[in-house]
C-alpha cells in the first residue's frame, strides 16, 4: 500500500518541492550551500542507491521545481528590500481585491496597485490593506477601481500576499468593474447578513462566519472557545463547507431528474458564486479546484484520484501566489485534506466499528486532526487534545446549519414566511456549537503547548503516523510504538499546562521585548506574581514573547497611554493568558474608545485606573504611581502617560511610558526630591528629545536605561542628545533594536542584578 501511494502521489510530491522550496526562498536565507547541498543529496541517493532511470528522473524534477519555487519565492521577499518598515506619504490606484480582512474594529480591504505614483514607497503588483475614515469608504466593494492618496507602512516581511497597509487620508472610486458573477456573490453576501441581523448578536455572528468565513464580529470570548475547542475551522469557510454545498447540491439536482454530468454543470456557477462570496480563501479555493477536477473526471470518464488532483490545486495556486508558500492557511489546509485522504481508511478499520456513520465521522476528524497537529504546533504553538471529540459534537449539526442558512437566505429573497423559520433553526445549531466550544475549551489541562516547536520533530512524526497506519508487519508495530509514545508525552505536557505556575525560578527578573518601534516590559518577581507593562503594535510579536516564555497568566496588564506602539499588540495578552487586573491612566472616552479595552471588557477583565499615588502589592512585587495626577485635563496624551516605580528585593525601577516635557516637569514637582532615584529607567518616548530631559535624569539618577527602539525608524530615535544626557550620568544604556530582549535578572539577597541581552556582549 504505501508504494501504491507514492506512486498515486508523484504530482503531490513535485508540487510539495516546488513548495519548499518556494517557502525557503520566501523567508530570504538563499545561499550557495542551500541551493548545492540538495544537488548533492540526489546525486549521492542516486549512487548508492542505484536507481531505476524514471525514478531518477522524478527526483531530477522535483530537484528542479524546488529551484524554481527558491527562485519565486526570493524574488517575492527581495521586493521589500531598502523599503522594509519604512513608511510615507503615497498616492496610487488600484483594484479592490476580493477577501475578508481586518476586524470588527478596524475593518480593512484589499487594494492591489496597478499604478504607483506620488511617493517612492509603493510598487505596481504589490497588495496593501486599506483602512479609510472616509465616509465613502464604506461603499466601495470587491472590483472597485480606486485612487487613493494616504500614510503607507510597508511590512518588514510579505505577510499572506499583503506587503504593507495604507492609512488612506482619501479615496475616490473611479468605477466598478465586478463581473456578474461577483455582482451575483455580493449580493449574496448582503442578504446573508440581512437574514443575519435578524439573529441574537453571538449566533449572527457564527452564521456569518460559518456560511461566508467572516467571523470578524464574532466575540472574543466566543472566538477564544472556538480556537481552544479544535472547532476554528467550523467557521472559516473551509473545503468542509465546499465539500458539503457541493455534496447537497449534487444530491438536490439528482432527486429532479438531472444526470450526473447535467447537475454538475449547473452546480459549477453556484460553486463560484460561493467562492467569491467567501472572500477565495486558500481552503475554499483548494476545495474548488477538487471539485472541478472531479467533475472534469466525471466528464472524461477518467477514474478520480484525490492526491493527483491535490498536486495540481497546489501548482496553481502557487503559481497564482507565491507567497502561499509560507501561509498557515494554505499548510493547515493541505496538510487536513492530505490527512483525510489517506488515513479516513485506515483509521476506520482500526476503530473495528463497521461501516456506521458515526464511525466515518470519528475516522474523519481523528485524520484531519493527526495531519495538522504539527502544523498547528508549528503556527501557533498550542493544540486542543480534546478537538476530536468537540468535532464530534458538532460536526452532525453543520450540514444542517449550512443548509439552513444558505436555504433561508434565498428564501429571504421571495420575503417567504419559510426564511424566519430557517433561521431560528441555524440559531439553535449555532447556540449548540458555542455551548460545545465554551465547554471544551474549559478543560485547560487539554491543551498541548509547545513553544517555539522545532520543524525537527515532524521529521519523526510524520513517517511514525504513515507507518502506523499504512505500512504493515514490523514497520507498523515500531510506527505504533512510537505514536503511542508521542501521544503520552503530549498528555502529559497538556497536564502540566492546567497545574498551578509556581515561582519564576532562578529570582525575579525585567525583561524589555523587541517588539520594534514600540514599549513592552515584563515583570517577574520570585514569588510568580507576573506584570506586563505595555504590548507593542503587533500581537504576533508579544505572542510569540509570552508563548516563548510560557506565561500563562499576568496578574497586571499596565497601560501607560493607550497608543497604537504600546496597546496594539495587547491583544495577545488576552488570547494567550489569563488576566487578573488592568490598570491604565485616566482616560477621556474617546481615549478609552479602543479595540484592547473593548475586547478586555467582553471577556470580563476587571480595568480600573491608576494615577499619582496609588499602590498596587502583589507579595513583595510593589507598584506605585509616580504620574499622571488624577485631573491631568489639558495635558497631552504622552504627558499623561501611567508611570510606574516598580519595587522589588534589590531592585527600584521606573516605567516612565511617553512622558515629555510637561509630564517630566509635573513628575518632578509632584515628587519629593530623592524618592524618585531608581536603579533602572525605562527612558520615555523611545529616547526621543526634550528639553526637560536633562533635568529629569538627573532627578531619577538611573544606574542603568533601556530605551526601546525599532532599528531605522523614521522619527529619528534615540535623540542623540538623550543619549549624551544619559551618558554624562555615568548610566549604562542599552537599547533593543541593538541588543534584542533585555533582560535584567535581580538577585533579591543583596547580590544586586545582571544584564543579559539576546544580542552583543
Amino acid at each position: 500500500m504505501p508504494g501504491d501511494v507514492i506512486h498515486r502521489a508523484r504530482l503531490l510530491l513535485l508540487a510539495a518541492a516546488l513548495v519548499l522550496g518556494g517557502a525557503a526562498g520566501n523567508g530570504g536565507k538563499v545561499s550557495f550551500a542551500w541551493m548545492i547541498l540538495p544537488a548533492i543529496a540526489v546525486l549521492a541517493i542516486a549512487a548508492l542507491a542505484r536507481l531505476e532511470v524514471k525514478v531518477l528522473c522524478c527526483l531530477l524534477l522535483a530537484l528542479l521545481l524546488a529551484y524554481v519555487g527558491v527562485l519565486a519565492g526570493y524574488r517575492d521577499h527581495s521586493r521589500l528590500d531598502g523599503r522594509r518598515g519604512r513608511s510615507g506619504h503615497v498616492s496610487l490606484r488600484g483594484r479592490i481585491e476580493v477577501g475578508n480582512r481586518g476586524s470588527s474594529s478596524g475593518e480593512a480591504l484589499v487594494l492591489r496597485v496597478t499604478e504607483a505614483g506620488e511617493g517612492s514607497l509603493a510598487r505596481s503588483g504589490e497588495r496593501y490593506l486599506l483602512h479609510c475614515r472616509d465616509e465613502g469608504f464604506s461603499a466601495l466593494r470587491w472590483g472597485d477601481v480606486v485612487e487613493a492618496q494616504g500614510f503607507l507602512r510597508v511590512f518588514d516581511t510579505t505577510s499572506g500576499g499583503i506587503s504593507g497597509t495604507l492609512w488612506a487620508e482619501r479615496v475616490k472610486r473611479e468605477w466598478a468593474r465586478a463581473s456578474p458573477l461577483l455582482r451575483l456573490a455580493l449580493a449574496f453576501r448582503g442578504r446573508i447578513c440581512e437574514a443575519a441581523a435578524s439573529l441574537p448578536e453571538g449566533e449572527a455572528a457564527l452564521v456569518k462566519g460559518i456560511v461566508l468565513g467572516d467571523y470578524r464580529h464574532l466575540g472574543s470570548r466566543d472566538l477564544l472557545h472556538l480556537r481552544a475547542s479544535g472547532l476554528i475551522h467550523v467557521c472559516a469557510a473551509s473545503g468542509l463547507h465546499v465539500g458539503l454545498l457541493v455534496a447537497g447540491l449534487l444530491w438536490a439536482l439528482r432527486r429532479v431528474s438531472f444526470s450526473r454530468r447535467g447537475a454538475f454543470l449547473l452546480a459549477l456557477p453556484l460553486l463560484l458564486v460561493y467562492a467569491l462570496a467567501t472572500g477565495l480563501s486558500v481552503p475554499v479555493q483548494r476545495a474548488s479546484l477538487l471539485a472541478v477536477a472531479a467533475g472534469v473526471s466525471l466528464f472524461l470518464g477518467r477514474d478520480y484520484d484525490s492526491l493527483s488532483a491535490m498536486g495540481a490545486a497546489m501548482l496553481i495556486l502557487f503559481f497564482q501566489d507565491s507567497n502561499l508558500a509560507i501561509s498557515t492557511s494554505f499548510r493547515l489546509s493541505f496538510a487536513a485534506a492530505l490527512g483525510v485522504a489517506l488515513l479516513f481508511r485506515p483509521l476506520r478499520g482500526f476503530t473495528r466499528a463497521g461501516r456506521s456513520r458515526m464511525a466515518g465521522l470519528l475516522a474523519t476528524t481523528l485524520a484531519a486532526q493527526l495531519a495538522v497537529a504539527p502544523v498547528l504546533l508549528l503556527s501557533f504553538g498550542e493544540f486542543s487534545l480534546l478537538a476530536p471529540i468537540s468535532n464530534i459534537l458538532v460536526l452532525p449539526f453543520l450540514p444542517l446549519l449550512l443548509g439552513a442558512s444558505l436555504l433561508g437566505t434565498l428564501l429571504s429573497w421571495l420575503w417567504m414566511p419559510l426564511a424566519r423559520f430557517l433561521m431560528l433553526i441555524a440559531c439553535a445549531l449555532a447556540r449548540w456549537v458555542l455551548l460545545v466550544a465554551g465547554l471544551v475549551a474549559g478543560q485547560r489541562w487539554s491543551m498541548l503547548r509547545l513553544f517555539p516547536f522545532n520543524p525537527a520533530w515532524m521529521l519523526l512524526y510524520y513517517p511514525a503516523l504513515f507507518a502506523a497506519l499504512l505500512a504493515a508487519g514490523k514497520y507498523r508495530r515500531w510506527g505504533r510504538v512510537l505514536m503511542a509514545a508521542l501521544v503520552a508525552l503530549s498528555v502529559v505536557n497538556g497536564l502540566h499546562f492546567s497545574l498551578p505556575l509556581g515561582a519564576a525560578g532562578g529570582g525575579a527578573r525585567i525583561t524589555f521585548f523587541d517588539v520594534g518601534q514600540g514599549d513592552s516590559a515584563l515583570v517577574q518577581a520570585e514569588s510568580g506574581a507576573t506584570v506586563l507593562v505595555d504590548g507593542g503594535k503587533d500581537e504576533w510579536r508579544l505572542e510569540e514573547e509570552l508563548r516563548g516564555r510560557d506565561i500563562r497568566y499576568l496578574d497586571v496588564v499596565a497601560v501607560s497611554h493607550p497608543e497604537a506602539d504600546h496597546v496594539g499588540g495587547l491583544g495577545a495578552a488576552l488570547d494567550v493568558c489569563g488576566v487578573g487586573l488592568i490598570v491604565h491612566p485616566p482616560l477621556d472616552e474617546e481615549e478609552a474608545d479602543c479595540a484592547f479595552f473593548a475586547r478586555a471588557e467582553e471577556l470580563g477583565v476587571p480595568m480600573r485606573p491608576m494615577y499619582e499615588g496609588m499602590v498596587l502589592q502583589l507579595g513583595e512585587l510593589k507598584l506605585r504611581a509616580l504620574a499622571p495626577p488624577l485631573e491631568g485635563g489639558g495635558m497631552a496624551l504622552n504627558d499623561r502617560s501611567l508611570v510606574l516605580e516598580v519595587s522589588l528585593p534589590g531592585m527600584e525601577a521606573v516605567m516612565a511610558g511617553d512622558v515629555e516635557e510637561a509630564g517630566q516637569e509635573n513628575l518632578m514637582r509632584a515628587v519629593p526630591a530623592g524618592s524618585a532615584s531608581c536603579d533602572l529607567l525605562k527612558v520615555p518616548h523611545h529616547g526621543g528629545y526634550a528639553e526637560t530631559g536633562s533635568d529629569f535624569f538627573c532627578f531619577l539618577r538611573p544606574k542603568v536605561a533601556v530605551i526601546s527602539v525599532g532599528a531605522d525608524n523614521p522619527y529619528g530615535h534615540p535623540s542623540s542628545l538623550t543619549l549624551g544626557f544619559l551618558h554624562r550620568l555615568g548610566c549604562r544604556v542599552y537599547r533593543t533594536d541593538e541588543r534584542g530582549d533585555i533582560v535584567i535578572n535581580v538577585d533579591g539577597d543583596g547580590g544586586g542584578y545582571r544584564v543579559e541581552c539576546e544580542r552583543g556582549p
